[in-house]
């Protein structure tokens, strides 16, 4: 399956320069102890002002781009002979960033029809040149959605939002809202083989091969929407950066440009594991199993971001450190008339990303938390493709409802450290925490 996946040219060639990010080491440290430090710094689950001022100081540069670096689109060149050769010297004085958009609440719906444009015209063009992801399939990819919504006549809310650059998200707000006609939908498979991996119906005994190809479309969907919004911010950059006229602006900007491009390098880094599980190169993957109770109340198909192992408090994933790769696993849940199937899948080959998954379940095995808890969290917390239903949402009281937005979407934005260290607090007293089953 490797090589014909590979065949597609430009997944190819993003995957062959992936590592933007990963090779910024900075030759020209001064001492060991020096690089120690940072070493350290690299370890800290969010990275606090000094932290990145320190990073800064010795060659880790958050806020702008050197012109021998790579370039922030993957394009494997420079920065100075790709995106800022083509830099518009012309100004635009109506362009407003995103930026400044979220802070002059009365220019938010101008941005939004700006980056509405922007997104589906890179939609479309990316449309255009996508292959089926599937074993021995030359086909041209057709629209494919992540969830089979004719299969069910419940109603569901999500905090999805087709335009993914829609993400102004308010303290004291429900952001869930019932699911539209147009949302997760991406270019993956041609029909026929999208027709079979919705017709895989898992159970207990489920094989690894049936489990890998059904959690498949989930990185397959995140990759895809996620190269339309760097594309985007390719074309925003290139045409309106230079008519960012407050300075101040400028360095948020790209910070947003760099953490965006190492999410799609990651996320090429975990669909190549994928496609490489599934072709057989590899054996790296594991696979963690839960049979509950049928529950309607949610239904959740996303990859999820775990953040910090219970026991030895290691990182897998930094909120704010975008020189490090982020790590994936797969998250899916099937249900027939009896039971609720989950299944979740990852590389066992990364160290912490392991340990997240070794130790939870052996806290899961001792019955000192819930699994049901436990999935329930990382759907909410970890991962942004969460549907409830909306008979059950709905009865909720209003605290309930503000709580499950704010859990679910603020990790998206710059939270300061005593958010995020109530957050991961919450996700890891599970067993008092939320139960959707």
């Amino acid at each position: 399956m490797g090589e014909k996946i590979i065949k597609n040219e430009l997944l190819k060639n993003l995957v062959n320069k992936q590592d933007l990010y990963k090779a910024a080491k900075n030759i020209k440290l001064s001492n060991e102890d020096t690089q120690r430090f940072i070493e350290s710094i690299f370890s800290n689950y969010f990275l606090d002002n000094d932290n990145i001022n320190f990073l800064v100081k010795n060659g880790y540069n958050f806020f702008a781009f050197e012109d021998q670096e790579l370039c922030f689109c993957l394009s494997g060149e420079e920065f100075l002979a790709c995106c800022k050769k083509h830099l518009a010297k012309t100004k635009n004085p109506s362009y407003t960033p995103f930026i400044k958009a979220i802070i002059a609440t009365e220019k938010y719906e101008d941005y939004l029809k700006f980056s509405s444009q922007l997104f589906e015209s890179n939609y479309s063009k990316l449309a255009k040149t996508e292959k089926c992801n599937f074993v021995n399939c030359e086909q041209k990819a057709v629209e494919n959605s992540l969830y089979d919504f004719e299969l069910d006549n419940e109603k569901y809310l999500t905090s999805n939002k087709r335009n993914i650059f829609d993400n102004n998200y308010k303290m004291g707000e429900s952001f869930f809202n019932e699911v539209q006609s147009n949302q997760f939908k991406y270019f993956g498979f041609c029909q026929n083989h999208m027709n079979q991996i919705s017709e895989i119906k898992m159970n207990k005994n489920s094989n690894d091969a049936e489990i890998l190809l059904f959690n498949f479309p989930t990185i397959v969907n995140k990759l895809f929407i996620s190269r339309v919004q760097l594309e985007a911010l390719k074309e925003e950059f290139r045409n309106y950066f230079n008519s960012i006229e407050e300075e101040a602006v400028k360095p948020m900007f790209i910070y947003n440009l760099k953490k965006v491009s190492n999410h799609v390098s990651s996320l090429l880094e975990t669909y190549t594991f994928f496609v490489e599980s599934l072709s057989g190169k590899t054996n790296n993957f594991a696979i963690a199993k839960f049979s509950l109770p049928k529950t309607n109340n949610f239904r959740i198909k996303d990859v999820f971001q775990p953040q910090i192992t219970p026991d030895d408090f290691k990182v897998v994933n930094s909120i704010n450190n975008f020189f490090i790769s982020e790590n994936f696993a797969s998250l899916v849940m099937f249900s027939d008339k009896t039971n609720s199937f989950i299944t979740m899948v990852y590389d066992k080959s990364k160290e912490n990303l392991n340990a997240f998954f070794d130790q939870y379940l052996k806290i899961i095995h001792l019955k000192s938390k819930s699994e049901a808890a436990f999935i329930s969290n990382c759907s909410l917390i970890l991962a942004d493709n969460i549907l409830f239903r909306k008979q059950w949402f709905d009865k909720l009281d209003e605290q309930e409802k503000l709580l499950y937005s704010a859990l679910n979407k603020f990790r998206f934005q710059h939270p300061n450290m005593g958010q995020e260290y109530l957050k991961m607090k919450f996700f890891a007293g599970f067993n008092k925490g939320n139960n959707f089953f």
